[in-house]
């Protein structure tokens, strides 16, 4: 895992996540600790279950002596700030296919099966760093556009639209260039992303 896409706080929040058994990491931090492409802030935790009333005072206690801030409260989104950082607990409906890998005790989505969530965030119009973290899963052959596709369609059933999520793909002029900071001497721009995405496309057949 590459913890150097995480600042010292992250490292330090990460190490704690190990005492929550019930959820995974996944998100596009999961995506950066797997193959080290980009910095990342924010935790996303998932998790089968709805979201219990008794979590925010475990999260109190797991980081005793921080200050917690809460942001949301509910049966499918408890999303705290701890030292500027977003941590969210996700009620997650859409079962694990691949299982999870674990690094320090800390649960996390499998890398094919964080490219597949991706789809289905893009199918509903992601924001640009889905686009980016789905760039780097593809381009640098982690995954393919099939295995994202067959994989979403499992996990996902009838809710995944393969023709939209394409379509979603390569039309990106409504979506924000936010700022991505890149690791390893990587670089991209958005018409990079969109022309890979189009030359991708056109080399399979749906």
């Amino acid at each position: 895992m590459h913890l150097e896409v995480l600042d010292q706080q992250g490292q330090t929040i990460f190490s704690q996540l190990k005492n929550f058994q019930h959820f995974y990491l996944a998100g596009g931090t999961a995506a950066a600790l797997h193959i080290g492409h980009r910095i990342s802030v924010d935790f996303d935790l998932f998790g089968d279950n709805e979201i219990p009333d008794t979590l925010f005072d475990e999260v109190k206690r797991v980081f005793l002596g921080r200050p917690v801030k809460l942001s949301v409260s509910n049966q499918d989104e408890l999303t705290v700030f701890i030292d500027g950082r977003k941590l969210s607990f996700l009620h997650y409906p859409f079962g694990l296919v691949l299982g999870r890998v674990a690094h320090q005790g800390v649960f996390l989505a499998k890398l094919k099966e964080i490219g597949a969530m991706k789809a289905y965030t893009i199918g509903r119009r992601g924001a640009y760093k889905d686009y980016v973290d789905l760039y780097f899963l593809l381009s640098e052959r982690h995954t393919t556009f099939q295995e994202i596709i067959s994989l979403a369609e499992k996990k996902y059933g009838d809710e995944f639209n393969s023709r939209l999520f394409l379509e979603q793909l390569v039309y990106m002029d409504d979506i924000q260039d936010t700022d991505v900071v890149l690791l390893r001497k990587r670089e991209t721009r958005k018409d990079r992303v969109q022309h890979f995405f189009e030359e991708q496309i056109r080399a399979i057949a749906l």
